[in-house]
């Protein structure tokens, strides 16, 4: 019997037990909250129309109505729970990479175990407790790194070693684990029960929950959502929609005009179930085997394997099928049996349990996956709640309540940029490209990459103009936003993946750090394409001016200008980061990085008079009008920027201590300024004569030696001139008096009010708590030491008070540089006395003080 179990997929179909899983997870339909058709008609408008009745429709029908919000409509298709949710594996997981996403589990986790005493339904929650095993050194890094984030931020957390773990879990094998983390208060719950005690709980507060009801069409009315159209003909009049149907968010994303991109696809997922067996007890904390894929859970007694397949599989390609109510798929054996023959060597038990059933169902998986939580920038009032990435249970709960909140505010209680669906942009929903990148998402969910390492699936959606010429030279590309950037020039390739220790001194630092010399002692150029731009001009200048003058906290110059700035919402927070620059013909050009790409642009566009005296244009890379003939951005940075500067301007002198904006060409701007803090200037070019230009360029390599260099060694030069990033080290949680930049002047005398002026001028710095500091490492050898990549616990006088949010090295200081976020007493936090700072990385505190470059 065991040398046939081995042959594992021959086995499971010697062994398959005819049945649905339906007859292991019963659907709950005597609890299904069914209405007459005569209750449907009735039912005109509402105060919010939600599309979706899985666990996260419910869970934010019942925060809404929970603040008082009774009218509130759910529509589902089909019966609750009838997507996903039903054969959902219900693992609450509260030890998270990402702060927000952590904030959120454990709400879940909290109001699942309590629900019933207000529902009087149970969800079946119980807290059993997870283990996390590692099996190499590189995961036992990151399993300490999250241990130590997590006792941080309030979760219980133990590092154990292998002897202590098989105490906790006696059934697994541990003979290749080299330790692990044990998380107590980790649970289960059963994912039917829990929505429809959130629907119970919903219901008996005044919200209207109809099945069977299919949306047809979302309707809007100047900009914003006016009613939704269901399939049988009725208009429901509403202020506020929420798609948030699952596995078919992106259909009906398509359903409104304009269209909302709601950029996910589905993939199978798969789990074998066993039956019990006598003499073992499987309710112990289940494990996370992330090294081969495997999650295992008790389950009526007996065991669940989950797996997530290396490389995934797309379903629905075809589109949606006509009946997709509690589907399952087709198993796929071959899939399954990489991951069965590791699920045995972990649980050697089960070579004697009998299989009861392998399930195969869909799951959505995001581009990034991240779930997609937010308002659409396409219509005012339509919101997003999808993409979940089999994490659904575990976010449901407070992402419900997240939800909820924005949309009774106004504003969301607190941004969180990796559930932000402006993340994304229009070319991200196309479904080769989702159907491309779904491939890698579904194994990269347990897989162990470097720090920032790239997606391989799904690349090249949008490039540049320079594209294949900087490839030929060597060019190591990164993506953002969808757009291709070099990162760095090596003949060798990416590096990156045959490193040994991948927490460690990186495979390319020698390379960036000759890149970095290059634009310190010499001349370097990069191409900064991958950036979004706009374009607005206007027949009134009396007209444009004063409206860009409104949203700039800075004040801008005149024709021939280029300002840094910050715009603010009307409570300070920081929304954008840009480059405001007044060509000599009064138009003006808004740089951002990629990454703000779709939120600059809503916030410009939200802005518009709507009498249209302000004509805007999308000139981002992957825009419409990109490809009707727009910029192609170089950077050209270093000492001897000026020499290239004369070459291309026939002897014209480069004023280094101004920063202005020239005609080049017939099309084309030249802005002198500085690059990452130091000197250059940018060639704004039209894209078809790029390549012209880039080569015209480099033709003065013989005299001055130019160097293509990537954003890389950027970043070093940026950290080292103090200057953090817009959506990595700060965001829209943040305001002018928590950052400060010496680049971005708010001027509250400024003769135009801008928005938010008020809310900044109100705030005293000695009022604020809250503070982005930037650090140098004192004892840390970045030769042999683990290296810090973001989210590092920060300590002050022994008392963690922030994360860090990025890192860089600093060749100038031959020592890691980062930005953090702090709360502490600001006396404490900027003072060089008695401010004893240290850093925890991967459970080692290394000593750290406050850096600026002016005493660096």
């Amino acid at each position: 019997m065991q040398s046939t179990l081995l042959g594992s997929a021959r086995w499971l179909r010697q062994n398959w037990q005819l049945g649905h899983l339906s007859t292991l997870r019963k659907t709950p339909r005597g609890r299904h909250l069914s209405t007459s058709s005569s209750h449907e008609s009735s039912i005109n408008n509402a105060q919010v129309v939600i599309c979706g009745g899985g666990i996260a429709g419910t869970s934010l029908a019942y925060h809404l109505a929970k603040r008082g919000w009774k009218d509130v409509l759910l529509l589902e298709q089909g019966s609750l729970a009838c997507g996903t949710t039903w054969h959902a594996a219900g693992l609450v997981g509260l030890v998270k990479g990402d702060s927000g996403q952590g904030e959120l589990a454990k709400y879940s986790a909290n109001l699942y175990e309590t629900l019933e005493q207000e529902t009087g339904l149970s969800t079946g929650y119980k807290r059993t407790g997870a283990l996390f095993l590692a099996t190499t050194e590189n995961r036992m890094i990151q399993l300490k790194r999250l241990a130590v984030r997590a006792r941080c931020e309030g979760v219980d957390c133990h590092l154990l070693n292998p002897g202590e773990l098989q105490d906790v879990v006696p059934w697994i094998s541990v003979d290749d684990v080299l330790g692990g983390i044990y998380s107590p208060k980790d649970g289960v719950t059963e994912p039917t029960n829990t929505t429809m005690a959130l629907a119970r709980g919903a219901t008996n507060k005044g919200v209207t929950i109809l099945e069977k009801v299919e949306v047809k069409q979302v309707l809007t009315e100047s900009g914003r959502v006016s009613g939704v159209e269901t399939e049988d003909g009725q208009v429901i009049q509403c202020q506020y929609f929420v798609n948030a149907a699952g596995l078919w968010a992106r259909n009906v994303g398509q359903r409104s005009n304009p269209s909302v991109s709601v950029p996910l696809q589905a993939n199978q997922h798969q789990y074998a179930v066993f039956k019990p067996k006598q003499g073992v007890d499987f309710n112990t904390p289940y494990v996370r085997d992330w090294d081969h894929g495997l999650y295992i859970r008790e389950w009526s007694e007996g065991i669940m394997a989950g797996i997530f397949a290396q490389n995934g599989k797309p379903v629905f390609l075809d589109g949606k099928p006509p009946v997709s109510e509690f589907m399952s798929l087709p198993d796929d054996w071959d899939a399954f049996d990489p991951h069965f023959q590791s699920f045995l060597k972990r649980v050697p038990c089960a070579k004697d349990l009998e299989l009861r059933q392998l399930f195969n169902g869909p799951e959505s998986f995001t581009p990034d996956m991240q779930p997609l939580v937010g308002q659409a920038p396409e219509i005012r009032n339509y919101f997003v709640m999808a993409g979940f990435h089999s994490q659904g249970v575990t976010f449901g709960g407070g992402a419900g309540k997240y939800l909820a909140d924005w949309i009774i505010d106004g504003k969301p209680s607190k941004h969180m940029a990796s559930l932000d669906i402006k993340r994304f942009a229009p070319h991200h929903n196309r479904l080769r490209y989702l159907q491309e990148r779904a491939t890698e998402t579904e194994g990269r969910s347990y897989k162990l990459s470097p720090p920032n390492s790239e997606f391989e699936k799904g690349r090249k959606l949008c490039c540049t103009a320079l594209y294949g010429t900087l490839s030929r030279s060597g060019a190591v590309f990164g993506e953002t936003m969808g757009m291709e950037l070099p990162l760095y020039f090596d003949k060798k390739g990416n590096q990156s993946d045959k490193q040994d220790n991948v927490w460690g001194k990186p495979a390319w630092f020698d390379t960036v750090l000759a890149e970095y010399q290059a634009c310190q002692q010499n001349v370097a150029v990069v191409d900064l394409s991958a950036m979004a731009v706009f374009e607005l001009q206007s027949s009134s200048a009396e007209c444009l001016n004063p409206f860009l003058q409104k949203l700039c906290a800075t004040s801008l110059g005149s024709p021939g200008s280029c300002t840094n700035t910050w715009m603010l919402n009307g409570d300070a927070n920081i929304v954008s980061d840009c480059v405001v620059t007044c060509t000599p013909d009064s138009r003006y050009i808004i740089m951002s990085s990629a990454k703000q790409w779709t939120a600059t642009k809503a916030w410009l566009t939200k802005h518009l008079p709507e009498d249209q005296s302000i004509v805007f244009k999308d000139l981002t890379p992957g825009s419409e009008a990109y490809k009707m003939g727009c910029y192609s951005i170089l950077g050209v940075i270093g000492p001897k920027a000026e020499k290239v500067f004369k070459k291309l301007t026939d002897g014209q002198d480069m004023n280094s201590d101004e920063v202005g904006c020239y005609k080049y060409g017939s099309n084309g701007h030249i802005i002198t300024t500085t690059l990452c803090g130091a000197k250059g200037f940018l060639l704004l070019l039209p894209h078809q004569i790029a390549e012209v230009e880039y080569n015209q360029l480099m033709s003065c390599n013989q005299d001055l030696k130019i160097k293509n260099v990537g954003h890389y060694a950027l970043r070093w030069i940026q950290a080292e001139n103090d200057m953090p990033s817009y959506g990595t080290d700060y965001n829209r949680n943040n305001t002018p008096r928590e950052v400060k930049l010496a680049t971005h002047q708010i001027d509250l005398q400024k003769s135009f009010e801008f928005i938010g002026q008020k809310a900044v001028a109100a705030t005293k710095s000695e009022e604020t708590t809250r503070q982005l500091i930037h650090l140098a490492l004192n004892n840390h050898n970045v030769n042999s030491d683990i290296w810090p990549w973001g989210s590092e616990p920060i300590y002050l006088n022994d008392k963690v008070v922030g994360m860090t949010t990025s890192a860089s090295y600093s060749p100038a200081n031959e020592r890691i540089l980062f930005w953090g976020q702090v709360e502490a007493n600001r006396d404490d936090m900027v003072s060089s006395e008695g401010a004893a700072y240290e850093v925890d990385i991967a459970g080692k505190r290394y000593k750290a003080e406050l850096y600026s470059n002016s005493t660096s």
